[in-house]
Order: C-alpha cells, then structure tokens, then sequence
C-alpha cells in the first residue's frame, strides 16, 4: 500500500525514483548477505517460424515454454536465454529470410516451418550454413529421407507413413472393407500416395483408388465422381491435404450436393493431422470429421496441464514447439568448447544417464546442471522420451498421434495411438498386424510346358526418362546392361534404349561418371547406346522387338523361336500409363501389342519382362494370357514403387529399390529358381510389392531358374 500512494502522489518521476532506491536496497541486502550472485545472462537468437493466422496459439506456448527454462535455471552463474524472432511462413518474401537467418552467425537456429510446402527452402537455407533446423511437425516421408542424413536438421515427428499405417488401421478395426486416397500432389500428399495402396494390401483393404489433384476444380471434380460411383457402404476416404484451405473446398462442395441422391453413401472420412486446425474447427459442418493429429505423450502431464491453462486441447504444432527449445536450450547449456550445436544435441540425444524428469522446471533444474558437468542424461520433455533413429540420429522414432473426432466445432480426443505402444497409448501393432506378409502363392506342381530347345539369348535395356532428376532410371539401366555383359551377353545381343543425359550433364560434378551407389563403379564405362530416347518412338521400339530393320531401326532383336529375350524396362508410370521422355506416354494396350505381335510371329522362347515404375502391375495385367510370357513388376497396380538409395553430395536419387533387389539376387545366384527370386525381392523391396504376372502361362516357378538368361 505505501509504494501504491508513493506512486499515486508523486507521478512517474517519484515512481522511477522510487523503484532505483528499492533496487539499489536489494542489491546492497544481497552484497551485505553474501549469498547470491548475480546470473550472467547468454542471450541466443532463434527465428521460429510458423503460419501466422495461428499466432496467439504459437506465441503462448513459447512464452509458456522460455518461462519454465528460465525458472529452471534461477541462481545458476550462467543462464541461457532465447531471444526469439517470429516470421510468417507464408509471407511473400520466406526464402530471402531463410537465406539471411540461415548465413548470420547471431541466428543459433531455426524452428519450423509448420508446412511441408515451406520446407524446402528452409532445408536449403540452413543445410549451405549447417545451422541447425528444428522442424516441429514436418512429416513428408520423402522430405525426412531427403534430410536423413544431415546433422543439422531434427525432425520430431515421424513421417506420415506411420500416420497413413494408423488411419488404415481404423479403418480396418472398423470392419470397413476398402479404401480409397484423396490427397495432393507435392511433398506432403505423396507420403500419402507413394505409401496408402502398399499398406493398405498389407492389411487386407481392398484399394478402391487413389485421387491425387493439383487444385481447387480437380478437388471438386473427384467429389462429384466419388458420389456418382454408388460403392459399397463398408469405405473408407483417407483425406490428406496440404493446406486446411483445402478442406473447406471440399466441406462446402459436399455442403452443395447435400440434394444429390448419392450423398448418403459418401464414405467413412479420415483424415490427416492437416485437418486438425484451429482455424477450421467451427467452419467444417457437413459431414462427420476424424482423424489423427502428432500430440504429446499423455503420460507426460503437458496436455492436461495445456487444458487447464487455456481452456482447450494443444493443436498440431504446439507440443513440438514446447520441446523443440527445451531441446535447443539444453543443446545450448551441454555445448563444449570448440563443439558445434548440432554435435551437442546429438550428443544430448543419445544419453542414457538414468533421468528420471519431465519438462517442469524443478525437473528440468536438475537436467541442466547435469548438462553443465558433462553428464549425459535420458532427456526427454512434453512429446515423451527423445530417441532418435540410430542411423541418421535426426528423425524421432514415436510419435503418440491424438485420434480426434470433429463435433460442435470442436476437435474432442477419443483416444491416442501409436506405432508401438507406448505409455497411455494402443499399439497398432496389438490391434492389427499389418507387418504379415502378403505373398502371392504358386503351385509347386504346375505344369511346364514343351519349350523349344535354347539357342542363343537376347536382351532389351530401356530407360524412358529424360531429365538429372530422374537420375536412378538412367543408373539403373546402365546398371542392368553391366550385369547383362558380365553374363555372357555381348553388345551385339543387347539393345539399349535411353536418353544419354546424365553421365555428360552439365550439373555432374565429376563428367562421365554415373554409378548406382555413392562408393559404386562407373557404369558408363564401354557402353554402347543403340537408340537415344529424344529420337525414339514407340512405333521404332516395336520394329526393334519385332525384328523389323530399317533406316531408322538398324539394332533389332535378331531373335527366334529358339530365343530367350529378357526386357528391362525402368521409368515412370501411372494407371495404365508409362511415361516416354517428358512429353509421350505408352499405354499398356500398346504394351501388350508389342507382346502379343512378337508371340504371334515366334520372336521368343520365353520372355521374361522387368519393369520398375509407379503403378507397373497395371501393365503386367495388360499382359495376362500371352503364352511364354512372364512379367515381374516393382509394384502392383495400385501402388509407387520407390526410390532407394540417396547421393547427398549429388542431392539426387541413384537407384530404385526394386531394381537394385533384383539385380543384386540375379547377379548373386543365377540358379535362384524364379519362385525364389520373387520371395527375395518381396521381402527386400520397400513400400511396394514386387509381383508376378502372367505364371500360368509361363511354366513352374520352382523348377524355372534364371541360368537361362545368365549363363556364368
């Protein structure tokens, strides 16, 4: 009361005046006492960034947050303190800012972007610098795995193939029998696309299709097709969008079929954690809304604690932030001389010092002068226990995902979910096994047929792809023609089709040079191309296989009735669609001509074609019934096959992984029967199922070998 009438009677001034003599008295106390020490303060600068239509969300949970690391550290001599810069990952001018934070010494580090969309540039931006980049919740499989092995860059979510195995997993646990995708076409949709038709097989759901649209207009035109179909009610709509825009087009689209007599059998709808948004909750009323959002370990206190503080649940994002600067500030006390800040949070991140604190400052205190004296503590903070994949040491390996439903404007919990059980959570894998292998099944007593006698083989290499990014098909065509020629095939029984563009292209930093591994042999060494792509059409690659020479078609299958003709095929597909260069596409009705024709004119013995590209098994299906064919595809008619191994010097994919399986098993064992060869390249090609088409036109896989195409 006597410093409330103090400043009452004299003003400002006699208040200033007032404040210094109180301060002055304390300091003299504390002089006089001798028992504390004033701190000394290290201020370190950390741009966050993150959209801004969520601010007040995004600015009380760091101010809740830097609270708590400064209470823990109260008394200490030294202090860490963040002095945080905020900028809107959607403002015009991102990329320059990420290029000043990312080259200015006084930036310690970057938190966010939020979006997959944004995360690019800030990848780019930090990895020149190795600044460290914190992204909260960054799910894009391909991203993560483009990222893996940088030490600057921590993800702390895992990818949004676990999202997509969880969602499926509802459905499924529902009793719902088929699924289809609705998702975009960039970084953050394709976790979804390259990921949803492998999972769901592995599950048992029947795929019914996969949407993937580049704007509003094609949003709204799946919509109207979806509800013309009149499928089953038993489905599933997995929803996974970029942009929470996005999800209102396709609320108020449905909002305006609500008189269309299909709209009662739309689908189950589930959706992924870009949905989960503030700013979308009171604004999605047309249909029944749920899905999964990354959130905090329940065990750890932080959502009840979220809850009563605010009156409300944490959205996406919001755990992250909390953990991603007590991680940065812990990273920043354990820092040793002439260590890196990067080097401190990998070394923080891998101790396993018995620990047993949270995130509340009494507990944090106790974590930071442990830091302070060289200990390595089991950190952990509000998303549950740090632990990072042992390889790359970067990306978190549990995220406990809040599995929401959408009502009265409102995200309400149900219940939390992970990939293996963790604390407060149900495991997906107690619910449903969905590692059981799906493995297609052959007669050990079929039938062989009454082949003509082997004379001489035959092979065609292609790669239908023309530009550096797609690197791994032009590899792995060279790659294959390698293997061809330590077989016993000489060049004048090989064709090879490709476009010759990347052993000599100006962004190769060491020309000539092309390899399928970053410590890898030089395949481009005596190689001899017979047609380049850019001058090639279909019509002159079905002249090739038919044996038709001609001006333009000089190199032609000399083969024959008593000929064994193996084709490689790599490049991109779609439905039904394989790409040819940038600008032409092959159907596989033209596929199957080509076939058919060469059978019709005794142009092989047996044909055994290998094909590696997205959605291949719907040309194996294009295939079926052609006598002596037997056609093995990276994927199945549903699916992506997927990239494999990554040059981070060259910032480019050099392999496939099905291709690199397959000519890593033929060039181990050439008296692997073909059965075998299909169950080893099940087990080792990644997110998509190698399959088999077309074997009871072929003969009995068990007894068949690849010795006939591979002599040595």
């Amino acid at each position: 009361m006597k410093i409330g009438k103090c400043v009452w009677k004299y003003g400002l001034i006699g208040s200033a005046l007032l404040v210094l003599m109180v301060c002055l008295s304390c300091s003299n106390d504390d002089s006089d006492g001798g028992n504390s020490r004033p701190s000394a303060t290290v201020r370190h600068k950390v741009a966050i960034v993150m959209p801004a239509d969520q601010q007040v969300r995004w600015n009380r949970t760091v101010e809740w947050a830097l609270d708590y690391i400064r209470r823990a550290q109260e008394g200490m001599d030294t202090v860490v303190d963040l002095d945080v810069e905020w900028k809107d990952e959607n403002s015009s001018d991102l990329a320059d800012y990420l290029q000043r934070v990312g080259s200015d010494e006084t930036y310690v580090a970057v938190v966010g972007p939020l979006s997959s969309v944004h995360t690019r540039q800030a990848v780019a931006a930090c990895n020149s610098y190795a600044k460290t980049l914190i992204l909260p919740a960054i799910s894009s499989a391909e991203l993560q795995r483009i990222c893996a092995a940088k030490s600057n860059v921590w993800n702390l979510v895992q990818s949004d193939i676990t999202q997509c195995e969880i969602l499926l997993t509802q459905a499924k646990l529902s009793e719902l029998k088929s699924v289809s995708l609705l998702t975009t076409n960039d970084d953050y949709g394709r976790s979804y696309s390259d990921w949803m038709a492998f999972l769901a097989s592995e599950m048992g759901l029947k795929v019914d299709f996969i949407s993937i649209y580049n704007n509003d207009d094609e949003l709204r035109a799946y919509m109207r097709q979806e509800l013309e179909q009149k499928r089953n009610y038993n489905r599933a709509l997995l929803f996974a969008p970029s942009r929470a825009e996005d999800a209102l087009v396709f609320d108020r689209e449905y909002a305006a079929m609500k008189g269309d007599k299909y709209y009662i059998d739309f689908p189950t709808v589930l959706c992924s954690d870009v949905v989960s948004s503030s700013t979308l909750a009171s604004k999605l009323t047309s249909l029944h809304y749920e899905g999964l959002s990354p959130t905090s370990d329940p065990s750890s206190g932080f959502i009840k604690a979220y809850l009563a503080r605010y009156g409300e649940e944490p959205m996406v994002g919001e755990p992250q932030l909390f953990d991603a600067l007590l991680m940065l500030t812990y990273g920043l006390v354990a820092r040793q001389e002439g260590e890196t800040l990067n080097e401190a949070l990998l070394r923080i991140t891998s101790g396993r010092e018995p620990w047993r604190g949270s995130w509340f400052p009494e507990d944090m205190r106790t974590a930071f002068q442990s830091l302070r004296e060289g200990g390595r503590p089991d950190l952990s903070g509000v998303l549950g226990d740090w632990t990072f994949d042992e390889d790359t040491r970067t990306n978190i390996l549990n995220t406990i995902y809040s599995h929401w439903i959408l009502v009265s404007g409102k995200f309400t919990t149900m219940e939390y979910l992970s990939s293996d059980g963790s604390l407060r959570t149900i495991s997906t894998q107690q619910a449903w096994n969905w590692q059981q292998k799906t493995l297609q099944v052959f007669d050990y007593a079929a039938k062989d047929y009454d082949y003509p006698e082997l004379k001489d083989r035959w092979a065609v290499v292609i790669s239908t792809s023309d530009s550096w990014t797609n690197y791994r098909h032009e590899a792995d065509a060279l790659a294959m023609y390698q293997l061809l020629k330590r077989h016993g095939y000489d060049d004048d029984h090989i064709i090879l089709l490709m476009d010759d563009f990347i052993a000599n292209n100006p962004v190769n930093p060491t020309p000539g040079v092309v390899k399928v591994r970053p410590d890898g042999e030089n395949l481009y060494t005596d190689v001899h191309t017979d047609y380049y792509l850019r001058n090639t059409s279909l019509s002159d690659l079905k002249k090739v296989m038919l044996g038709d020479a001609t001006a333009e078609t000089p190199s032609v299958l000399g083969s024959n009735a008593n000929s064994n003709v193996i084709v490689f095929w790599c490049g991109h597909g779609n439905r039904n669609r394989l790409t040819w260069g940038s600008n032409s596409q092959v159907s596989g009705e033209e596929v199957r001509d080509i076939v058919q024709q060469m059978s019709e004119q005794h142009r092989y013995r047996k044909l055994f074609f290998v094909m590696d590209a997205c959605y291949s098994g719907t040309i194996g299906e294009a295939c079926e019934g052609i006598p002596g064919l037997l056609m093995m595809t990276a994927a199945n008619a549903n699916e992506t096959s997927k990239a494999d191994i990554f040059d981070y010097t060259l910032n480019i994919w050099l392999s496939n992984g099905f291709t690199r399986a397959f000519q890593e098993c033929i060039d181990e064992n050439v008296d692997m029967n073909l059965r075998d060869l299909y169950y080893r390249l099940s087990l080792h090609t990644t997110g998509s199922h190698a399959t088999v088409y077309n074997a009871a036109q072929y003969g009995n896989m068990f007894r068949q070998t690849m010795r006939e195409w591979l002599d040595k």
